[in-house]
């Protein structure tokens, strides 16, 4: 398994707000249902173990396979899941390229300060630098234990038997207030990158004084962080 080492991060939003939404969201799909789907069936045997579907889904995800994912998970939540997945990946992607012209233009530091990325480390077993672990079956339910980035605890995932499958189950909890929210905080990178492209804060006034852009990041990633907080952002599955 690949091991990361963090970059230096900056505390963006006074009190760490960002990365507390962060693991706060990260867990929005941690919830688990409490019978098996009612599309399981016992007719014949799975054609790959449980374990065997779930890197299947974490390589599709890694190759933003989206409709491979669908038919992954169990159908009740394909679409909230993609949906979010989605969106993280478009604030990812604007994330990635303010960083990286802040990089070429300014200069490594500045754009390790500004850089989000942890945001997407709390994806349960769809987070970056999966390895998982053990399998158990019991039934038409089955768990794989997983860690994330070689960090403990130990987590789990859950599946389900729908015929001959199986299906990831995330639970429920993914409020349609969040994909809105991230592809909001997106917009708001992309706005921060033109800021420095048009040159109402040129490179040089950046090396002169980096909290202008770490303010202007700020400042625009105000409005999805306000969505993030509303209370149906965080609500469903019991979180």
């Amino acid at each position: 398994m690949r091991t990361r080492q963090h970059c230096q991060r900056s505390a963006l939003i006074a009190g760490g707000t960002l990365i507390a939404l962060a693991a706060s969201i990260g867990c929005a799909g941690c919830a688990r249902s409490s019978s098996p789907s009612q599309d399981a069936s016992k007719a014949g045997d799975p054609a790959e173990t449980p374990r065997e579907t779930l890197v299947r889904l974490i390589a599709a995800r890694q190759a933003h396979a989206y409709r491979d994912m669908r038919t992954l998970i169990l159908p009740q939540y394909a679409e909230q899941v993609i949906n979010y997945l989605m969106a993280v990946d478009d604030f990812l992607l604007a994330n990635r390229e303010l960083c990286e012209y802040v990089r070429d233009q300014v200069g490594l530091g500045l754009a390790q300060n500004i850089d989000q990325s942890h945001m997407a480390a709390n994806l349960e077993v769809l987070s970056p630098y999966v390895e998982l672990l053990d399998e158990v079956v019991e039934g038409d339910v089955a768990t794989v234990s997983f860690v994330v980035d070689n960090n403990l605890p130990v987590k789990r995932a859950e599946l389900r038997r729908m015929g001959d499958t199986w299906r990831y189950d995330p639970g429920p909890g993914y409020a349609p207030e969040l994909p809105q929210a991230f592809h909001r905080m997106a917009r708001g990178l992309r706005q921060a990158l033109q800021e420095i492209k048009s040159g109402r804060l040129s490179p040089q006034m950046l090396r002169d004084d980096p909290d202008l852009l770490v303010k202007e990041v700020e400042v625009r990633l105000l409005p999805g962080v306000k969505m993030l907080s509303r209370p149906n952002a965080n609500s469903g599955g019991g979180d």
